[in-house]
């Protein structure tokens, strides 16, 4: 055990001394003159006294891929057409009892008896009235919903509400 370990301990530094270039090999020698084997034809000696690549190249290596982009694809959207003469936006206001039934709104510049549908323009929120009670409103409002309605579709602390209402 004492001998083996005796041998490595002096064949490593050995080893070591040869591959790294010892004060016997020149600076400028490739690992094929240091041997004393011939350079091979068209070997360029400055090249090969640079770092030395296990893998044989020197630039980077890139993984393949496509070299162009995919074309870029028409995507179409389509938007309801919006008569403008069948909408109104505004705010929208609520009393106790507008009508006679509970789906009854008023809003005067809508056709009396037209089915009318009311969107809150903050939260998306929808609820669906007949126009059966024409009734005056305050200015900047467009419809005058019962409370059971506008509770539908908003709180009736935030009155009066941003609409739109189509019919």
């Amino acid at each position: 055990m004492f001998l083996a370990t005796i041998a490595t301990l002096v064949a490593l530094p050995a080893i070591w001394l040869f591959s790294q270039g010892g004060p016997s090999r020149g600076t400028g020698a490739s690992g094929a003159q240091a041997v004393g084997l011939p350079t091979p034809a068209g070997e360029n000696r400055a090249s090969s006294d640079t770092a030395d690549d296990p893998f044989g190249t020197n630039g980077p290596i890139f993984i393949d891929g496509p070299t162009t982009p995919p074309r870029h694809s028409v995507i179409q959207i389509v938007v309801p057409a919006v008569n403008r003469s069948a909408f109104l936006e505004g705010g929208a206001s609520f009393k106790n009892a507008v009508g006679l039934t509970i789906n009854t709104c008023s809003a005067p510049a809508v056709p009396f008896g037209a089915s009318i549908t009311v969107t809150n323009r903050d939260n998306g929120h929808v609820v669906t009235c007949i126009n059966n009670a024409p009734a005056p409103v305050p200015p900047s409002v467009v419809i005058v919903l019962s409370a059971e309605q506008y509770a539908q579709i908003g709180a009736l602390i935030d009155a009066p509400l941003p609409v739109r209402i189509t019919w």
